[in-house]
């Protein structure tokens, strides 16, 4: 695949799923039995938008990032990704932080999938 349609794609998803993230989090949060996942998903969604927006604006402004360093990058992301999923896989155990656990997890899972995905497609292309 293209380099720069791996590129735009992956900031394109990742707005959208931080858009909804925050939109989704946002209602949740306002309900005492989900706040904590309303509140983790939102605040996952806002950073997730952030680097979204970013990573748009740097490609419009100086072109895409060389392919071998995303890849890299990606690469680095998948291994934090799983540390995330640690992480709420540990959270999920306690009864206080239950539903930020699963929050981090849904987040993780997606952002593994997500950047596993992109950085596959640099190596074929």
């Amino acid at each position: 695949m293209d380099p720069l349609a791996v590129e735009t794609r992956l900031t394109t998803v990742l707005g959208g799923w931080a858009a909804a993230s925050v939109a989704v989090g946002g209602v949740l949060a306002a309900v005492p039995r989900t706040r904590g996942f309303g509140r983790q998903t939102a605040a996952w969604g806002a950073v997730d938008g952030a680097i979204a927006a970013v990573g748009a604006r740097n490609r419009r402004r100086r072109g895409p990032t060389d392919p071998a360093r995303l890849r890299r990058v990606l690469l680095v992301n998948a291994g934090l990704d799983v540390g995330y999923l640690a992480l709420g896989a540990v959270l999920l155990r306690t009864d206080r932080w239950r539903g930020d656990g699963a929050a981090v997890v849904v987040q993780g899972a997606f952002l593994l999938a997500l950047d596993a995905t992109a950085a596959a497609a640099l190596r074929a292309g």
